[in-house]
Formats: structure tokens, C-alpha cells, sequence
């Protein structure tokens, strides 16, 4: 891995960061909105499809995460 290739491994790290906080603040704001009362099938549906987003976009940053770990721990030039 060259310098420019690192630099992008970066930038998507970080979009892959943003996305993730993105679908957290979904799933906060659709749980802020429960009530005491049960939910419809509706809204149960829509929590769990959500909480299955967030989850894959917590893998997604948390591969390119560790790209950049490892890059950092061996220097990127050696990461390959």
C-alpha cells in the first residue's frame, strides 16, 4: 500500500465511521419514540430491519477500521 492508497483507506474509514453514527441516531430516535404501550407489528418490524443496518454498517467500519490498525502498526507500507 502506497501513500495515496492509504489516504483513501482513511477517507473511507471515516465515511464508513459517519454511516455507522448515521444509523445509531436512527435506531435512538425510532426507540426514543416507543411508548408505554406495545408496539404494532409495524414498528417491531421496523426497529428490528433497522438494528440489522446499524449492525452491518458497525462491521463495515470496524473492517476498515482494522486496515488502518494494522497499517499503523506495521507502517502502511508493509500492511499489505
Amino acid at each position: 500500500m502506497n501513500h495515496a492508497e492509504f489516504i483513501e483507506k482513511h477517507a473511507n474509514c471515516l465515511i464508513a465511521m459517519r454511516n455507522y453514527f448515521v444509523q445509531v441516531e436512527k435506531t435512538a430516535t425510532m426507540l426514543a419514540e416507543c411508548t408505554a404501550e406495545p408496539l404494532t407489528f409495524r414498528e417491531r418490524f421496523g426497529i428490528m430491519y433497522q438494528g440489522i443496518i446499524e449492525n452491518e454498517a458497525h462491521l463495515a467500519y470496524l473492517g476498515t477500521r482494522s486496515i488502518l490498525l494494522r497499517a499503523a502498526q506495521l507502517g502502511y507500507a508493509y500492511s499489505n
